[in-house]
């Protein structure tokens, strides 16, 4: 057990002292490393402080060199700036120091020149340009200086000039001065004994005051010769300007003229306003006259009548003397109570009679008398008349009560006529054309019956206050305004009432006829591109392509070529651009919500309908004002529905336009066919109008640029096509590879430019939309049946707001008037002609939809 025990003793102590030695020389090697680690930190640091000596010394070599170069630059740019300011100095100098500042320049380069180091030859040729500039200066301004000597020698002459002719038309008009004022003087001597002929006869003052107006006329005429030589030569009349030779100091005689002109303007306005003073005053003086000389006449005429019945020649009148004057001058009957108050009146009681002094007295009794006498024989006749007008006024009454029985089945027709027109808003949401045709000539059947009955009514009741004597039609008129008050009320309220049933039921006929036109539209679209695809797949020409069309080859289409022509073909559009970017849209589209266009239309009726009360006057009309109130209150509530929409709705963004698909049946096709048809024109479609229904249009919505070739990389820009252009397209759109987008290529109308245009981008982007053969009107404006047909002649008709136009011929500049005018038509009826598009005050009649 021992010897077991020993070799395994062994191997312990072996592996023990094994790690010991392992410790011992892993200990040595961490000392040496350490050792060795500390040397090299020690050569490396030495290393470190002999190349900080170094940088150190090579910095301070650098920093010697640079500020000796320092110093040679900035003694460079003290002798360079020295001589350049001297160089300035040459530059600006004048004629009477060019020759100091050129000695001192020659100077400072003697100087300094060679101190500007590589800036001498730069130097020295600077101060050559600088003195061949100053030469040239100073030659210049001796040349001008020379000019502005020989202006001033001018302007003085011509100033010598005006002096002479100045005091030349100074005499002239001194000379008719003094003429007017010595008519002035003789003026005044006519006058001064016009006021003295007061008491004189009418003719002797008469003769005085026309030799006065012969005077005042020849004074006149003197002060009017002035004032007109001073309207043709006053602009002659004018101050010389101050002498050129010696600026600042006023010519002698300058002021002079000017205070003499004055002076002579201040005498002619004394002539001219003693002359109409003397005139007036004559005219007052004669007038005066011809009036005492009247009142005397006047007066002489009465006491010839007075002393006519004076008979027993005591300057009284008697009672009876009175009686008879009464009698016979005023047509008054006086009895002996009137005789009696005319006497306390009129005489006292000392007297016996009325003297000639108090006839006035007289006159105004027996005139107050007449009136009384005349009140009585009126009452009398008013009595009997007023009970003539009672009978008559009832007669009237049961005329009045007549016609309100007809009213009564006027209103029942018209509340069916509007209880008709009333649903037709909301029918036409869900009704055919033809239906809503049928509903539209119903109303109208309606209105004319209720137009004819109204017309009826009115008739009767003109006729009411006629048949009654002459002498009382004055009184029956009135009567009648007061008791058909109710019924003109009525009436007045019944235009308004059918013009109301009558505007909605065209408005219901428009309505069918838009339908009726969009679904044409729709079908002319939708056939138009089945057109295209089919030249497209068989690669034809727009000739091929309507040869295929034109079956029989007389050069035109006839209409049942044209729907043969659908029967064949295939109907199913395969556009790639189309189908593409519609599915994109729908799945991105946001559900909006928007008002629909027959509850803004009921909006706009109810805003329009006639209220069943209006103000009345206090005789019980309808008042101007009432209805002016009532219609600015329904525009009001337009304005305000507009408005709300305008917030409510946001601006949609551009999205490609959904292929509407239609049937294409030989019903539509053959509607197609007649709408297109030129008005009295053949019945078969020519090229040019088959071209012009065949061709498809783009509006542009978003700026964007035209090139030259299909790719848009290196391709080069043609036209900047602008928001609002139309493009015609003439191929495509087809999709551009390298950049993932449908591109077209096209032709600007009115810009002659033609390329390829992207139609949408590969982010979603819409630049163009199809559309712009179709217009909308913005405000009424007239159709015009010629191109040099302008405003403000009359058209053919007028085109409302909002109504839709198709273009035949795109804008052309009237050179006459300058405004750009464009043949299209009307899709309400069909109506061709002419219109402007905007006006030369920038008013915008029509824009593409």
């Amino acid at each position: 057990q021992a010897e077991r025990r020993s070799p395994e003793r062994k191997r312990k102590e072996d592996t023990k002292a094994d790690r010991k030695k392992k410790e011992e020389d892993a200990k040595q090697r961490r000392k040496n490393a350490e050792e060795e680690k500390k040397a090299a930190a020690k050569r490396k640091e030495e290393e470190a402080i002999r190349k900080k000596e170094q940088e150190q010394k090579q910095k301070e070599e650098a920093a010697k060199q640079k500020k000796d170069l320092e110093e040679k630059r900035r003694q460079e740019q003290r002798s360079t700036l020295a001589i350049r300011r001297v160089i300035q100095k040459v530059r600006l100098a004048s004629p009477e120091t060019f020759a100091e500042v050129q000695k001192e320049l020659q100077e400072i380069l003697e100087v300094e020149l060679e101190n500007t180091g590589s800036q001498k030859e730069r130097i020295k040729e600077e101060s050559g340009k600088g003195l061949e500039q100053a030469t040239k200066r100073i030659d210049s301004i001796k040349e001008q200086r020379q000019k502005e000597l020989d202006k001033k020698e001018a302007e003085e002459k011509k100033r010598l000039e005006q002096q002479a002719r100045t005091d030349e038309l100074l005499k002239e008009l001194s000379d008719l001065v003094d003429a007017a004022e010595a008519s002035i003087e003789r003026l005044k001597d006519l006058s001064a004994p016009l006021c003295d002929k007061i008491e004189d006869s009418v003719k002797e003052v008469e003769a005085c005051a026309l030799a006065v107006e012969e005077a005042g006329t020849d004074a006149k005429s003197a002060t009017k010769a002035c004032t007109d030589f001073i309207l043709v030569k006053g602009n002659d009349i004018k101050d010389p300007a101050s002498s050129p030779l010696v600026p600042g100091i006023q010519t002698p005689g300058a002021s002079d003229t000017k205070q003499a002109l004055g002076k002579l303007l201040q005498r002619i306005n004394e002539c001219g306003k003693t002359a109409e003073a003397l005139i007036q005053a004559a005219r007052g003086a004669k007038e005066q006259a011809v009036r005492r000389a009247s009142a005397r006449q006047k007066t002489k005429e009465r006491e010839a009548l007075f002393a006519k019945y004076d008979r027993d020649k005591d300057q009284l009148l008697s009672q009876i003397e009175v009686i008879a004057y009464a009698k016979k001058e005023l047509s008054v009957n006086v009895d002996k109570v009137l005789l009696d108050k005319i006497w306390r009146c009129t005489v006292d009681e000392d007297e016996k009679g009325i003297s000639f002094e108090k006839m006035y007295l007289l006159n105004s009794s027996l005139g107050i008398a007449r009136e009384m006498q005349r009140n009585e024989r009126r009452k009398a006749a008013r009595i009997a008349k007023e009970k003539v007008l009672a009978g008559l006024r009832e007669r009237l009454k049961n005329k009045v009560r007549e016609v309100e029985k007809v009213y009564s089945d006027f209103d029942k027709e018209m509340r069916a006529a509007e209880a008709a027109v009333r649903p037709l808003a909301w029918k036409a949401k869900t009704s055919s054309v033809s239906e809503m045709e049928e509903h539209a000539i119903e109303c109208e059947r309606l209105v004319e019956a209720c137009r004819r009955t109204a017309d009826k009514v009115k008739q009767r009741v003109k006729t009411i206050p006629f048949g009654f004597d002459k002498k009382y039609e004055e009184d029956m008129t009135e009567f009648f305004r007061i008791e058909s008050k109710l019924l003109e009320l009525q009436m007045g309220r019944a235009d308004l009432r059918i013009a109301r049933v009558e505007n909605l039921s065209r408005r219901h006929k428009e309505q069918a006829c838009r339908k009726e036109a969009q679904a044409i539209e729709m079908v002319r679209a939708f056939g138009m591109k089945v057109v295209r695809q089919y030249a497209r797949v068989n690669k034809l020409t727009f000739e091929e392509l309507f040869g295929h069309l034109d079956a029989d080859g007389d050069g035109a289409i006839d209409e049942e070529e044209f729907v043969s022509f659908f029967a064949t073909v295939d109907k199913e559009i395969n556009e790639e651009f189309e189908v593409e970017e519609v599915e994109r849209v729908e799945k991105e589209k946001e559900i909006e919500e928007f008002p629909e266009l027959n509850d803004i239309e009921m909006e706009k009726e109810n805003a329009l309908e006639v209220p069943e009360t209006l103000d009345e006057n206090p005789m019980g009309q309808i008042t101007l004002a009432a209805v002016a109130e009532q219609d600015e209150e329904a525009e009001l509530r337009q304005q305000s529905l507009a408005a709300i929409m305008l917030q409510a709705t946001p601006k949609p963004k551009p999205k490609p336009k959904k292929v509407v698909k239609a049937e294409l049946t030989p019903e539509e096709l053959k509607s197609l066919f007649a709408s297109v048809l030129e008005p009295a024109g053949p019945m078969k479609l020519s090229p040019e109008v088959f071209s012009r229904m065949a061709k498809v249009y783009y509006k542009v919505v978003k700026e964007t640029p035209m090139t030259e070739k299909l790719e848009v990389n290196g391709s080069q820009t043609v036209h900047q096509l602008k928001v609002g252009e139309i493009v015609e397209m003439l191929e495509g759109p087809e999709k551009e590879v390298s950049m993932k987008v449908f591109r077209a290529k096209g032709k600007v109308i009115g810009e002659d430019k033609e390329g390829w245009v992207t139609v949408a981008g590969n982010q979603g982007t819409i630049f163009l939309q199809e559309g712009g053969h179709l217009w909308k009107v913005l405000r009424q404006t007239e159709l015009f049946e010629s191109f040099e047909d302008v405003p403000p002649k009359a058209g053919i008709r007028k085109l409302k707001e909002a109504e839709v136009l198709e273009v035949l011929s795109w804008p052309t500049k009237h050179e006459e008037s300058g405004l750009h005018r464009l043949k299209v038509k009307a899709k309400l009826d069909g109506a061709i002609g002419w219109i402007t598009q905007a006006s030369k005050e920038g008013v915008i009649f029509a824009d593409p939809l």
